[in-house]
């Protein structure tokens, strides 16, 4: 009973019934041995923790949930807090000081999942997995998605999409680029039903070799097409 399949069946966690804990092996199998720190936001019953505590044998687990628990997970630290107060991940970011994989799993309102990744992302290690569960709800305007407008601005899926601009940001021509946090940090980004893995780390420069010095009729070109494109 070693993969995440087999330990899953030991757990009643919504990730078995979402299919995800096989989405979750592909990822996780080459750190399972390894000594790494797992921050979890939304805690729920807890047996998503138990997972991974009995999966990654030599991990630091830290679960957030907004809503106090009264029960405890033996090497499994549970703490109570809200994923949008940066007061509150302060101290938890004190005492890991990073993680290698951030899971959100928490209110899966799209503001609060952006503003969480936004805050997290410094604090992922180079490599790192953030991983954003139940996807859906970027389609449910009660969680600020929207079902008709699949272009809706600050969704999470929208959000998730435009890091995947964030890989190849070094070939944008666009007049007056100007690069936000993300650009260049941005290994790869893959979706599944409903979960997103996003892997941290420096983009390959594949075309910096290519760029020359612009010419003055080049520079006209590039500026007219930012009104047309």
């Amino acid at each position: 009973m070693n993969d995440l399949i087999d330990i899953g069946k030991k757990y009643p966690s919504s990730k078995n019934d979402a299919g995800f804990l096989k989405i979750y092996e592909n990822y996780f199998k080459k750190l399972k041995e390894k000594e790494i720190n797992i921050l979890e936001i939304g805690v729920e019953n807890g047996d998503s923790l138990k997972i991974w505590r009995d999966y990654f044998k030599k991990a630091n687990i830290c679960g957030l949930d907004i809503k106090k628990k009264n029960f405890t997970i033996n090497n499994v630290e549970i703490l109570c807090g809200d994923q949008s107060d940066h007061k509150f991940l302060d101290s938890v970011i004190e005492k890991y000081k990073k993680f290698d994989i951030i899971i959100d799993d928490g209110c899966h309102v799209s503001k609060y999942i952006i503003n969480s990744f936004e805050y997290l992302f410094d604090y992922l290690s180079d490599d790192g997995l953030y991983v954003i569960e139940d996807l859906q709800t970027s389609y449910i305007p009660r969680y600020g998605g929207s079902r008709i407008n699949l272009n809706k601005k600050n969704t999470t899926m929208n959000f998730i999409k435009s890091l995947s601009d964030s890989i190849n940001y070094e070939h944008n021509d666009k007049p007056f680029f100007k690069k936000n946090k993300f650009d260049g940090l941005i290994k790869c980004v893959h979706s599944h039903q409903n979960i997103s893995f996003i892997e941290k780390g420096n983009s390959i420069k594949y075309f910096h070799a290519e760029v020359k010095k612009e010419n003055f009729v080049n520079k006209v070109k590039k500026l007219i097409s930012y009104f047309y494109n």
